[in-house]
């Protein structure tokens, strides 16, 4: 297992047919340290505020390989 930094606030989206929370949940928050892991298909992952786990990179051997990680976390 590893650390990852969120690097910027991380806020719930749905899709256009619903509507948002007011005020937005925040997933992951700037500056917060989560757990990572892989799963059994080689993605990595965490849980956010609530527990509830979420993909957070696509890339099998190193997180920062996906750009939607490198925008959110880094390793620390």
């Amino acid at each position: 297992m590893e650390l990852v930094r969120c690097k910027k606030n991380v806020i719930k989206k749905l899709e256009f047919d619903f509507i948002e929370s007011d005020p937005p949940k925040i997933l992951f928050r700037e500056g917060y340290f989560y757990p990572v892991f892989k799963d059994a298909y080689g993605v990595w992952m965490t849980t956010d505020e609530e527990g509830i786990p979420h993909v957070i990179s696509e890339s099998e051997d190193n997180p920062e390989q996906d750009p939607w990680f490198g925008v959110h976390f880094i390793k620390a």
